[in-house]
Formats: C-alpha cells, structure tokens, sequence
C-alpha cells in the first residue's frame, strides 16, 4: 500500500511538473550577432592584430574610440584568413557586452602593434559593416531585439579598396597610398 501511494505521488509529480516540455517561452536567447569576414586582396605583412570590433555609438572623434564605447572585440584574427566566422556569444571574444539595442559601428580593424591598445592611432579599419548613401560609404547601424540573436552580419573586407577611416587614427600606409592613387587618376 505504501509503495503504490509513493508511486501515484510520484506520477502525479511528474505529470504535473512537465505539462509544456521545453517550450519555447523557457528557452532563453542570448542576444547578439554573427556572421562571416571575408578577405580580398593580400594581407599586409606589418599587421600584428586583426579583429572583428563593435562600438556602441558613431565613432565621430577620437575621443569616441574608448572602452565605454567598445561593445565587441573578436579573438584575432590569423594573418592570411580568408574566411573566419565570428559570433558574439563565442567565449573566446575578448571583449562581449551585447544587449538589446542599436549599435553604429561594426568594423574590421588591424593593427601593426604587438600588444591590444586602446589609442585610436594604433589602428585602422579594413572592413565595415555599411550602406551606401549618395555614392559614399557610411556606417550602417546594426539592430539587436530583445532575446534575439542575428545571423549573417557579414563583412567584406577588400585590401584593395578600403573603407572611409573614422577620425583620430593613423591611416595604414598601403590604404593612404591606394587613397591617393584614386585620387591622381
């Protein structure tokens, strides 16, 4: 008798505690982005970094290249990769402080220095995230809903046509001199 009243009790227990399974209302998505760089052209041999970074506001000044600002660095990326695949919620990000809500800059930013540095003139953009307006490249602001995690916010990143650099850094010699070869043509 005791052994059938523990077994109902425990029935019922179970009967009771998974009515819904895994429903969807209890899964929990972290939200954030990924997607895929893609590498064109030929690496310069100087660069010692290379990462995926995102800040939260436009990077219209020097001083807004700045910790509170930077919401994403990616690990580094290889020297040489053509393809590297990349995701907001990887644990080996260096940087991942994505929530719900609107993000202006996302780039491809290199590096000739050994070490991370957070000084805007160590760096320079290689690729970015961007929309084209009135024939000119302009960053495109990237969108995370609460709960939601984006797939395919790829990036291509052209050595040989690079993109408008923001203010405050020191131009990559072989980006300065495609610059101007486009403009003595």
């Amino acid at each position: 008798m005791t052994k059938t009243i523990i077994l109902i009790f425990f029935l019922l227990l179970v009967i009771i505690s998974c009515d819904e399974g895994l429903s969807p209302e209890m899964a929990t998505v972290n939200p954030g982005f990924g997607g895929t760089v893609t590498f064109v052209g030929n690496w310069d041999t100087q660069v010692k970094r290379t990462h995926v970074v995102l800040f939260k506001n436009p990077l219209l000044s020097k001083k807004d290249f700045n910790a509170f600002n930077l919401k994403f660095v990616s690990d580094s990326i290889a020297t040489g990769t053509r393809i590297y695949k990349y995701n907001t919620n990887d644990k080996t990000s260096l940087v991942s402080s994505i929530k719900a809500g609107e993000y202006a800059y996302l780039a491809v930013a290199q590096s000739k220095t050994e070490k991370l540095s957070l000084n805007r003139e160590d760096w320079f953009i290689v690729g970015l995230y961007s929309t084209i307006e009135n024939d000119s490249i302009k960053p495109k602001t990237l969108t995370i809903p609460e709960a939601t995690f984006i797939d395919s916010i790829n990036i291509i990143c052209d050595f040989n046509n690079p993109p408008p650099q923001p203010p405050g850094g020191l131009v990559n010699s072989k980006v300065f001199n495609l610059l101007i070869n486009q403009f003595i043509k």
